[in-house]
């Protein structure tokens, strides 16, 4: 007889908007219809028997028509192949009376099965000798664990609990956020735990029982430090092994220009291993030397953008009229009355503005000034 196999995936978030990613928001999204049929592909590959999806595999109860119509393809190519679907609402994609999950044309497609009745229910696959248990609710914040609470039928020889919460870790998961003790996954009676709700792939095993987080199979938030997974188990192996198939990854770098002199350096310091597949946060820091007054900082990131998926700057440089105020102090007795005049001029201009906007625009022509009177081009 053959073996039981699945994979597990949760938090693909279909529909979601990528507003932190502006022009490439979209691509992105867009992109996560392609990490569907990444994961169709594989549990054809593997030939499973069965998809468990443990929460928010859309982004909102209401997804849209868009988000729906390419699931619905996802479900025709695995309908061909008999894998069945069992799907669990999240936190995003709430069990509300009226959500996608409740809809007649959803909830009746061919080989797919939704845990749309609130609190605890089973679902049993006579053919598999499965029974897969799961807690479904309307609101994204309780108290109750969703993996207690249940009755183990021992008609059936395989038993799955699938879970949309958070594993209780000191400092870092909350009370209410469907909480899931450390001690109830060494008592359970599954045979595995699916979990849903962050992002990374976590193994929580513990004793005999495997337990995992999936962690969603592509990049959703900046926070995410082990996403673009999904996980193949094998019931009769006890094998249970993470795939990767996401693409996006993000880091973020800190960049000290006070002793660098030219806009190659920091731009070489940018691109240090590059990938257009990198969300990159790029925080620029330190004192500007007067070989940099005048560049702008800024325009590095349309000149260097194409060298990533995405690219944000926090430049936070030294104040200019501070730096300014340490080179003038050196170099003082070699300025003219005009040049003196125009640089006192400034820096009252500077200490007098009343609001953000016009210091902005007094610093940077000061910082403009001193480059000129040292002979630098400025664009």
């Amino acid at each position: 007889m053959k073996d039981i196999t699945f994979i597990h995936t949760a938090d693909l978030h279909l529909g979601r908007k990528f507003k932190y990613l502006g022009e490439k928001s979209k691509d992105a999204r867009l992109h996560l219809y392609d990490i569907l049929d990444k994961i169709s592909t594989v549990a054809i590959d593997k030939s499973v028997d069965f998809i468990l999806i443990a929460g928010d595999l859309f982004d909102d109860p209401y997804p849209s028509p868009e988000s729906i119509s390419r699931f619905m393809d996802f479900v025709d190519i695995l309908d061909l192949k008999k894998i069945k679907i069992v799907i669990l609402p999240g936190t995003h994609d709430l069990l509300k009376e009226d959500s996608i999950f409740n809809k007649s044309f959803f909830s009746s497609l061919k080989n797919v099965y939704i845990f749309n009745k609130k609190g605890r229910s089973e679902i049993y696959f006579d053919d598999l000798s499965l029974a897969v248990y799961g807690y479904a609710s309307d609101k994204n914040k309780i108290s109750e664990s969703p993996i207690t609470g249940f009755l183990k039928n021992d008609k059936y020889k395989y038993h799955i609990i699938m879970a949309h919460g958070s594993v209780q870790i000191e400092g870092k998961s909350a009370k209410d956020d469907s909480p899931i003790q450390i001690e109830d996954i060494e008592k359970s009676f599954a045979d595995y735990i699916a979990l849903g709700h962050w992002h990374q792939n976590i193994d929580f095993s513990r004793g005999q029982i495997p337990c995992f987080y999936s962690g969603s199979p592509e990049l959703i938030d900046l926070d995410q430090i082990k996403s673009g997974f999904i996980m193949y188990g094998n019931l009769d192996k006890k094998e249970f092994i993470p795939i990767k198939i996401g693409e996006r990854y993000f880091d973020e770098i800190t960049v000290d220009i006070s002793s660098m002199h030219t806009m190659g350096e920091i731009i070489r310091a940018i691109k240090l291993n590059q990938n257009t597949n990198l969300i990159r946060k790029v925080n620029i820091v330190g004192e500007k030397q007067k070989e940099l007054f005048g560049e702008d900082l800024n325009g590095l990131k349309d000149e260097l953008a194409g060298l990533f998926y995405f690219l944000t700057l926090d430049i936070k440089t030294e104040d200019n009229l501070s730096v300014l105020n340490k080179k003038l102090l050196d170099i003082d007795s070699n300025f003219s009355s005009v040049e003196r005049i125009y640089i006192e001029r400034l820096e009252s201009l500077i200490k007098e503005s009343q609001n953000i906007e016009d210091r902005k625009i007094y610093e940077g022509a000061l910082e403009m000034g001193y480059a000129l009177l040292n002979g630098k081009k400025v664009s």
